[in-house]
């Protein structure tokens, strides 16, 4: 599944109060089961960390997103750094 689809701009986003501060590059991106995104990065985190942000929110974030690959439900992507490119575990 595409990260953005024209209809899924407002989708929530699982990530961390470090990517939404610009404190951490996205390294990992999670497509659960159930359709849901989760976006993570290098840092180590607690639950406390986690928050909740739109697709169209992540993507003003780090525009290199919309080269993401294709993902299927319960795949991930992760790369080095933020000019790294994808590889899809």
């Amino acid at each position: 599944m595409p990260f953005l689809k024209n209809d899924e701009q407002w989708k929530p986003v699982v990530t961390t109060r470090q990517i939404i501060q610009g404190d951490d590059d996205i390294t990992c991106v999670h497509l659960d089961l159930e359709g849901d995104w989760e976006v993570l990065g290098s840092d180590d985190f607690t639950e406390e960390d986690l928050d909740v942000c739109s697709v169209e929110e992540v993507l003003a974030l780090d525009p290199s997103l919309e080269n993401l690959p294709e993902l299927l439900p319960g795949q991930t992507a992760v790369r080095d750094g933020k000019d790294a490119p994808w590889d899809v575990v």
